[in-house]
């Protein structure tokens, strides 16, 4: 194996190709699997839905006896005498008259526990189970539930601790128009024996449902689950859920009469278990086959990556600036991999011996590249400044022109300096002394704010790269106009670099100016020269994610961003150069 050559190690390999036809079959089977899962939920659902809507039918009979129980003649005519007449004979007699009434429809549903009709003077009349077990706060929350409809029919659930279900119906008096109420019926059921026939049907379903109204769980009447805690998809009558590390199947409608949502929780196991067993046999079976192949295809893949592997190291080393490797005279195989790391040998003899040679002249023509540009930064401000001393001289001023004077040694005396790194609080003296001068010569015309805070002050950056910057936007903010123009200098602290921007009120400039010179779209004018010298410098010196951006509009002002790192000593600088 080790002499064959890779096509043909590659062509031993294919005969593997069993892997990927088995592992075709196992993605066969299980969308085949995913689509009986789903025709499963929505069979599953389907059956819910219908035995739901059971339920439902069983409280529409309810509501049928209750519109009879009103509209009973003998039933509106006891209420009324009752409203009438209270504490007479008359009432008295009619309220026994209206229980032994409601004794007859009380055998009219095995599911109903009591009927109850609560006149207009709040007694409870009725037969059946736990007539009058309320409170006061159920009692008037009930009335006013049935108030509400004016006579049609609404259901509740949820009042009393006993799973019990209330059909409510405000009673009106029907014999002649007015219709008063005379009363508020009120009709409990057993909600077992709604939900279900008999308990072998509960068995038999083997679910736990929920009814829910108004976000709360109304049966079974003491719920240790949370409706908000199910996480129902919106929109599908299905969802996969997860309660107390337990898999289910919810199947959830609302159901248009009560207005109820009625949801199904499916243990996932019980509907899937001989799924569940065939997929693990189904995995288990894969895995096995799947090790086998693996174990084959690693003892003849191993002749193929094992001499990549070692030219990966090679190439890992170089990335890291070793280029001293260990050689070797002779492959250890002789395929084409064998002759690539002998290449690659070959060539990190040669790519050492022109580093080692290059290295020293890239350094001096880097350092001679720096000097040529930081010439360039100072005549053109040496010339202004003359000529604003010779401008001052004229208006005899002499105390103002050894102000001026003075400064304009202080910069001098810093631009002849050979230091190529200053402190920012040095660059702001020099600037200091730049402004000096200007403002004798521009008067009101020219403000000036400096706003880099103390703590920056000692970081060092390269000489003089604020001065030319702050020239220029005097050059265009307050020379080519008689408006007031205000230059700020503040800083902007980011992680990884330092912002220095410098604003001015001016006109503005071109935003693409520093591209259009790089382009050689425009040629480059008095401060344009500083500006791309300064770009260029501060690239050369740190790197192309550093230097200049010009930010400007039509009458907005200019403001102009010098990107640097922080560098607090002068060993930092000479790193960064």
């Amino acid at each position: 194996m080790r002499n064959l050559k890779i096509k043909h190690k590659l062509f031993i390999f294919i005969i593997l190709g069993a892997f990927l036809t088995s592992f075709l079959g196992w993605l066969f089977v299980q969308l085949t699997q995913s689509l009986y899962d789903e025709l499963i939920y929505r069979e599953t659902t389907e059956k819910f839905h219908l035995f739901s809507s059971r339920i439902e039918e069983k409280l529409v009979n309810i509501d049928k006896l209750s519109l009879s129980i009103m509209s009973d003649a003998d039933v509106q005519q006891y209420l009324y005498i009752i409203k009438t007449n209270p504490d007479t004979f008359e009432s008295y007699y009619a309220a026994n008259e209206l229980k032994k009434k409601l004794l007859t429809y009380h055998l009219f549903d095995y599911a109903v526990s009591s009927i109850a009709i609560i006149d207009t003077n709040n007694n409870f009349h009725g037969a059946g189970l736990n007539i009058n077990n309320f409170s006061s706060s159920d009692l008037h929350h009930l009335k006013g539930k049935a108030e509400q409809q004016q006579g049609g029919s609404v259901w509740v659930g949820g009042i009393a601790e006993d799973s019990s279900f209330y059909s409510l119906r405000e009673i009106r008096e029907v014999n002649d128009s007015s219709m008063e109420p005379l009363g508020t019926l009120l009709i409990r059921i057993f909600a077992d024996k709604v939900m279900y026939s008999s308990s072998d049907e509960s068995r038999h379903y083997n679910s736990t449902m929920l009814i829910i109204s108004d976000n709360s769980v109304i049966y079974p009447s003491q719920s240790p689950i949370n409706y908000q805690d199910l996480h129902l998809n919106e929109g599908d009558n299905f969802s996969l859920i997860t309660l107390n590390q337990n898999k289910y199947l919810a199947a959830y409608f609302k159901l248009q009469y009560t207005g109820w949502t009625f949801i199904h929780l499916v243990p996932y196991g019980s509907i899937f278990k001989n799924t569940i067993i065939m997929k693990i046999a189904l995995l288990g079976l894969y895995a096995l086959i799947l090790l086998i192949i693996l174990w084959i295809g690693l003892q003849f893949s191993r002749s193929i990556t094992k001499p990549i592997e070692k030219l990966m190291k090679k190439i890992g080393q170089v990335e890291k600036g070793r280029f001293e490797l260990e050689r070797l005279e002779f492959p250890e195989n002789r395929d084409e991999i064998g002759h690539l790391s002998l290449n690659f040998d070959k060539m990190m003899d040669k790519l050492d011996t022109l580093i080692k040679e290059n290295y020293v002249k890239q350094i001096m023509l880097k350092d001679a590249e720096y000097h040529a540009l930081k010439a360039r930064l100072n005549p053109h401000f040496l010339y202004n400044t003359l000529d604003s001393i010779n401008w001052l001289a004229r208006l005899n001023g002499q105390q103002q022109i050894s102000g001026m004077v003075k400064a304009l040694g202080n910069l001098l005396r810093s631009t002849v300096s050979d230091k190529e790194f200053i402190t920012i609080r040095e660059e702001i003296s020099n600037l200091s002394n730049y402004i000096y001068i200007q403002q004798f010569r521009f008067e009101e015309r020219l403000l000036y704010r400096m706003d880099i805070p103390e703590h920056l002050h000692a970081y060092y950056i390269p000489c003089i790269i604020i001065q030319p910057i702050v020239e220029n936007s005097i050059k265009y903010g307050v020379e080519s106009g008689l408006a007031v123009c205000e230059i700020t200098v503040c800083a902007e602290e980011l992680p990884d670099k330092l912002r220095i921007i410098v604003k001015d009120t001016g006109p503005g400039m071109d935003a693409n100016y520093l591209n259009k010179l790089e382009l050689g779209e425009v040629t480059a004018q008095g401060t344009g020269i500083g500006l791309k010298s300064i770009n260029d410098l501060l690239k050369i010196l740190f790197g192309e994610e550093y230097g200049l951006e010009i930010e400007s509009g039509a009458d907005q002002g200019t403001a102009i961003t010098i990107s640097l790192p922080y560098t607090n000593s002068l060993t930092n600088n000479k790193t960064a150069i």
